[in-house]
Formats: C-alpha cells, structure tokens, sequence
C-alpha cells in the first residue's frame, strides 16, 4: 500500500512523524467493516452493535447504559437475588458514597495528540501480559441471577484473556470453573478464610490442583455485615445450599463431618450440615490477623498473595511489611459497613503509601469505561468488576456477559483514546480534575 509522511511539527524538541495510508474509499470502508483477524480492537464493539443493527435489524441484548442495564436485571431476577446483589450493609451509605467518590472528578482530555484506532490496554501483572487491566471480582453464588452462574462468567473473561477470580463462596467448585475458564487462562482464588487451618490449607491445595495463581485473600468479611435487605426476608442462600459448592466438594470437610454431603445416600439433613459448616468457618466472627499469614504463605508458597479489603494507607503499608504482593483497595461494595470510607476516596492515600512497590487493585461502584479510566488515573494498577457482571449474567448467561465485558472494554478505549492516550502508561492523575 503506498504511504505518504505528514510532518507535523515539533514536540518537546522531538519530531513526530504520522504515516498517512493513501487508501480507496472501498479500502477504507472494509478496513472498518471487515477488519483482518486479529486486527480488531475494543471499541470496534460499538461499529458492530450500529451495523447488526443496520444490516440484521438486531440489538444488543442488554442496555450499554449501566442504570438500565440493572433495571432490565431486576425484572428478570426473583426479587431476594435482586436485593442480595444490590443492596449493602445498614442504611446503604457506603454504597451510595462508592458511586459519589467518582463524581467527585471529572477527566481533562488533551487534543491534537498523535492516537490511532488501536489503544494499547495491555498491562503486565504478576509476570502475565493482559490485555486489560480488568479482573473479575470474587463474587459468590452466581447461580442465584442464572443457571450457569460461575460456568458463564469465568468462560466469558477466559475467551478474553482476563483474570477469573473464583469465591469461596462459588456455587461451582474448583474444577469445573477451571474447565469452563479454558486451559492456560489466567485464574485467581479468593479465599475467606477459615477458621480450621486444615480446611484452609485444603481449599488452598485444591486451588493450586486446579491452575488457580494468584490468592486474594478477603480481609473485611469474616463477620457478615448489617444487610437489611436480606435480614428483612430472612434471605440467606448458604442454608439453601447455594454457594457452599467448594465446602461441600472438599475431602477435609467430608472427614471432619463424618460423611459426603454429595453422595447419592446423603440426607436433606446432611447436605444442610456440611452446608453449614462450610458457612460458618468462613464467616463466624474471628477476624484475620497479620501473625498469621505464614500459615498461608507455607501452603501458596512463591505464588502472589493479595489482601483484599484494604481501605486505609497504614493497613496497605503493613501488608508490603508482611511480604504481601499486592492490595485491593475494597469496602466490598458497601455490604459490610455502613458509612464507610468511599473505595476510591481511599485509593490515592494507599497508592502514595506503596510508593511502587506492590500493585494496588481496586473495586468499588465502577459502572462504566469511564469510571475505570478515573480508577487508573488516580493509580490503581487493575480494577475488579462485580455487579455490572452479575447484571449481565441475568440476561442469558454467558450472552449478556459478554455483552457488558465488551461494552466496559470499548468504552475503555475510546476513553482513553479521546483523552489523548495511545496506551495505558500515559494515562495519569493529569487528565483528572477535582470537581470541588
């Protein structure tokens, strides 16, 4: 294809230089409506939902805007999955806070600088290149919003080449996550931590069994907070047997309760039982301390281990002084405390605090690509994605997934492109403004 060089002038003493693709209107037309595999980028989403709709009179399954996304969710879901995905501890103030905190800062977009279609969001974490720097936040009993529940999810962000992070508190267990998720594809487990260190060590072994890399141990939830909406129907999936998969599969578990709740002979009675007690050693009320981490490390060995429900500079310090790999600034959605600090109010004090050296996460009231970008501008190296997923699941599974995956990535990168960013390195706390 012959080329021409536009020079366009000088910038901070350097040359830039723009090859200018001397193309046919047809060219151009099918560079964009039929790119070369492999040469698709995100935001090509948007010119695929105009087109299906154009040529196949088709739309997306599900609202691109977050706010109808959920309403659509909410109809098709039974009311109690509704609220026990939706709704957060006490009078709801820290979920409500998580949303504000963006609010808080507006983007300041630079022009006429040298971006093309392709955005690089790629990013290396825990000697992996990733295409995004997004992660699937640790979010249980996914079977609640749809039949396929984890199946869906974590194949969605297998075919994309992002982190699944597994719950405890998965309604699927260790392998068949792992089966759906592809061979090769980046895993995380999440671990809430049990009081019985043979159980710990057990689920951390099968973890390893099953390709899971990196362990994000949650911090915050070893106690359930206040969670009206739930208390109020007396709503609590754990008895039911939903979200307890991992428990019930667990060989530790089965010696301890003196049985195999999974067996064709198990009673009502027993499955309730190991149900219980998967439940209750996860979240009976004894807090996690640093002294212990050891017990952990001895099992993960090498592999990253991450704190998950950071919110406070001092903690994310004492977490690089106890050998810790990283931190994920989290209120877990606002469901524990009432009135706690906004996620990303508390990001920019725990990044100052790290100084570099442990990648900082973050999760908390992200809706849309551009609530990413501001969570990256103010120095989070990744962000997890809970309830905009969750939301997407109810709309056939793995279909709407996909859908809100796509959509948040595309936004992603057009975002950063009309802010004038080629890559991810160049976005920074210098395209953020203070909105006082």
């Amino acid at each position: 294809m012959r080329t021409t060089e536009l020079f366009l002038g000088f910038v901070a003493s350097s040359p830039i230089i723009l090859l200018v693709a001397a193309q046919s209107a047809q060219e151009l037309i099918n560079s964009v409506l039929n790119p070369p595999p492999g040469s698709e980028h995100y935001s090509s989403y948007s010119s695929e939902i105009y087109y299906n709709h154009t040529l196949y009179n088709q739309t997306p399954i599900a609202s691109t805007n977050y706010d109808r996304l959920e309403a659509s969710a909410k109809l098709l879901l039974p009311a109690p999955a509704y609220d026990y995905a939706a709704g957060g501890a006490g009078l709801e103030k820290t979920v409500a806070s998580n949303r504000a905190a963006f609010d808080k800062w507006q983007i300041a977009p630079r022009v006429m600088r040298p971006v093309q279609p392709r955005r690089d969001l790629s990013i290396t974490l825990f000697n992996r290149t990733l295409p995004a720097p997004i992660v699937m936040a640790p979010v249980g009993v996914q079977t609640l919003f749809h039949s396929t529940g984890e199946r869906a999810t974590s194949k969605v962000f297998g075919e994309l080449g992002l982190p699944y992070t597994l719950s405890t508190a998965s309604s699927t267990g260790f392998s068949d996550v792992a089966a759906s998720n592809g061979a090769g594809n980046p895993r995380w487990y999440q671990l809430y931590w049990p009081s019985d260190d043979d159980l710990t060590r057990s689920y951390l072994e099968t973890a390893k069994a099953n390709g899971y890399e990196v362990l994000v141990v949650t911090v915050d939830t070893w106690d359930l907070g206040w969670r009206t909406r739930d208390l109020d129907r007396g709503f609590f999936p754990f008895i039911e047997g939903v979200g307890v998969q991992i428990g019930l599969e667990d060989p530790v578990a089965h010696e301890k309760l003196g049985f195999n709740p999974l067996a064709s002979n198990a009673t009502m009675e027993q499955k309730q039982m190991a149900a219980l007690y998967h439940t209750i050693t996860t979240s009976r009320g004894i807090s996690p301390v640093w002294e212990n981490l050891w017990k952990l490390r001895e099992v993960w060995g090498d592999s990253p281990i991450l704190l998950k429900g950071v919110q406070s500079a001092e903690d994310a310090k004492l977490a690089s002084q106890w050998g810790l790999n990283g931190v994920i600034v989290s209120n877990h959605g606002g469901r524990q405390i009432d009135g706690a600090i906004a996620s990303l109010d508390a990001l920019t004090s725990i990044v100052e605090a790290v100084n570099g050296s442990m990648p900082v996460g973050f999760d908390g009231g992200i809706r849309s690509g551009a609530d990413i970008f501001k969570a990256l501008a103010l120095g989070a190296d990744f962000v997890q994605l809970g309830r905009p997923i969750l939301w997407g699941l109810a709309h056939e599974g793995e279909k709407g997934v996909r859908h809100v995956l796509k959509s948040l990535l595309a936004e992603l990168e057009i975002t950063v492109g009309l802010a004038g960013c080629s890559d991810l390195g160049q976005v920074n706390k210098d395209l953020v403004t203070a909105n006082i």
